[in-house]
């Protein structure tokens, strides 16, 4: 279900969501004229924001949504992410331990650590039951 306003899309939290929402971003990143070597690593952190969300959100069996939004404000572009599942901050999730080889880490915090990395700012709420995660990005003029 994509709402009138196309600044934002609403659909099933559902893999085959997945391709909508990214190319949602992907849209709003060219408008804003954000090039492909700037638009990939925002690319990344919503693909796993957005991933988290349908995979973790929810309870097994549940149904749900997941709306992102994007807006221009003066010198960046800001997305942002809703779920209606349960609480859950991606910004205070441990690190994951890179010192340890790949066989002896534990599975999962990889993502989110590419996320914090990959965007100028990440910002969580929670707001009237839902989660909402604001990525930040800085456009510069090319």
């Amino acid at each position: 279900m994509q709402k009138k306003n196309q600044d934002s899309i609403r659909v099933p939290a559902r893999l085959e969501s997945l391709e909508k929402l990214v190319e949602f971003a992907l849209a709003a990143l060219r408008r804003a004229g954000i090039g492909d070597r700037d638009a990939a690593p925002v690319h990344l952190a919503i693909d796993e924001a957005c991933t988290n969300c349908i995979s973790y959100a929810y309870p097994e069996g549940q149904e749900g949504e997941i709306e992102i939004s994007c807006r221009n404000e003066p010198g960046e572009i800001v997305f942002t992410i809703r779920d209606w599942g349960r609480p859950f901050n991606p910004l205070e999730a441990e690190p994951p331990d890179l010192s340890l080889g790949i066989e002896d880490r534990p599975v999962g915090g990889l993502g989110i650590c590419l996320m914090k990395k990959s965007c100028d700012r990440l910002e969580y709420r929670r707001q009237e039951g839902t989660n909402v995660l604001t990525i930040r990005k800085k456009i510069s003029k090319q």
